[in-house]
């Protein structure tokens, strides 16, 4: 891997601002390329089909987040093993963690789209989906969770690339099955008429695309096959369950919050479908809005990783404050011109009135919470790096998920038909994980940074108990 190493980032070593910059550019485009998926599904049936096209799409959209979400967040278990291996130096360790953690989301991804097939209908049931746009949903559902294999795998790949300092190849990824997606939507439902089937087919051949493309660059990067499933099961079963134990509870927690908004959507699709439309277009926008944050997080995550592993400790503890500033800069200029062409933004998946009027409604009320989303997710990409990731899930959860619901039930029995108290649950999960998480970082920090420096950057072993 020596040959390889002008093309990644070490983070061990040299300035770290434009180390950050450099590998964040990257991530945060590959990020806005990788939403522009269902994005794209819902401009073009917002466009070329119906509203109500539109509303079914938008209605599955937590359901796919709730299933990709859970899968990047396991990724993050791959990046943390990876970059310590990496971080240390030992190219052979890093070779079979690229083995064992590519091998077992080929396994992994078989199963998450059997099961996605057999439960869509009881998801889709969850959301009260309403009966006219049922049968488009229930179509376009089964298409995407039916590929969703190529989504893990792919994910899975990316995620070790990272780990080893290259956030530019999944972006030369995705910006070539992007353009496929887009053109293959346009054909199969402008020109085909295949409706919400045809964005979910293009949607899937474009994902297999992706995963085949991570595959050949990892089989390059490591010289070797990535693909080793009897090696990973006699020999890689101690990688694969330290992956797994800090991934899932990223993992759990991205899904979980997802599961939440399949039960918001539930509230939703009491008003119109143009409202439930709007609604749906106002999550999209946000979700482009928020991604830089993430991203830098996910960087933030890296750097602490790769620190740890070379056991660099006192570098590894400014993470934090690099990735917090990165992330304002970045974030606060997006929600102040967000704001501002809110209408714009929205009128992009629709040129209904009352769709944009909705969307553009919740989208300037969003937008004035952002730094929240800053801090937890640097937040949550710091603790992650160290292997804290249990707490800070049910932390996160709480917050996101139990107490939002809580206000939801409440308030919307006191006023059913309340707009606005849809609105304000979202800042309301946000500032309260943020809080929990606050008061949880300020117990363990000290402790957290002592056992670092006791397990020589033994990010691994330091969960909390």
């Amino acid at each position: 891997m020596q040959n390889q190493q002008q093309k990644t980032i070490n983070f061990t070593t040299g300035g770290v601002i434009g180390k950050l910059i450099l590998f964040a550019v990257p991530i945060i485009i590959s990020e806005l390329l990788q939403n522009l998926y269902n994005s794209v599904d819902s401009i073009v049936v917002g466009r070329f089909v119906s509203d109500a096209a539109l509303a079914a799409v938008s209605v599955c959209t937590p359901i796919v987040q709730l299933m990709v979400g859970f899968f990047n967040g396991m990724s993050i278990g791959n990046t943390v093993v990876t970059a310590k291996a990496f971080g240390s130096g030992d190219e052979e360790a890093t070779k079979r963690a690229v083995r064992y953690a590519f091998s077992f989301s080929i396994a992994l991804g078989v199963v998450v789209s059997v099961l996605g097939i057999l439960l869509a209908p009881v998801l889709l049931d969850l959301t009260g989906c309403n009966a006219d746009i049922y049968g488009e949903a229930i179509t376009y559902l089964r298409i995407y969770l039916a590929g969703l294999m190529f989504t893990v795998i792919y994910n899975c790949g990316t995620g070790i690339l990272r780990a080893i300092g290259d956030s530019r190849t999944p972006l030369y990824i995705l910006a070539v099955t992007s353009v496929l997606n887009i053109i293959l939507d346009v054909l199969f439902v402008a020109v085909f008429g295949w409706g919400t089937a045809g964005v979910g087919i293009a949607t899937i051949l474009a994902q297999g695309l992706s995963m085949l493309l991570v595959a050949i660059v990892l089989r390059r990067r490591i010289k070797a096959p990535c693909i080793a499933m009897k090696e990973t099961w006699t020999d890689g079963r101690k990688t694969v369950l330290s992956s797994v134990r800090i991934g899932f509870s990223a993992g759990l927690q991205n899904a979980l919050i997802s599961f939440s908004n399949i039960f918001v959507w539930s509230y939703i699709n009491r008003f119109p479908t143009s409202v439930a439309a709007g609604i749906g277009a106002a999550n999209k926008v946000d979700r482009f809005a928020v991604l830089p944050c993430k991203s830098l997080a996910m960087t933030t995550t890296t750097f602490v990783s790769q620190n740890l592993g070379a056991r660099n400790n006192k570098r590894a503890r400014k993470g934090f404050w690099y990735g917090f500033g990165l992330c304002a800069a970045v974030t606060l200029p997006i929600a102040a011109v967000l704001r501002a062409f809110a209408e714009t933004a929205v009128g992009i998946f629709s040129k209904d009135a009352a769709v944009i009027e909705a969307g553009a409604g919740m989208t300037r009320f969003l937008t004035l919470f952002y730094i929240i989303i800053v801090l937890r997710e640097v937040l949550l990409g710091y603790l992650r790096g160290y292997g804290r990731s249990r707490m800070p899930m049910i932390l996160t959860l709480t917050g996101m998920v139990v107490l939002r619901q809580i206000y939801l039930a409440v308030a919307t029995a006191r006023d059913p038909s309340s707009l606005q108290i849809v609105y304000n649950s979202f800042p309301l999960g946000w500032a309260a994980a943020t809080v929990l998480l606050l008061a949880y970082t300020a117990v363990v920090i000290r402790k957290m940074w002592r056992d670092a420096e006791e397990e020589g950057g033994g990010a691994e072993t330091a969960e909390e108990t």
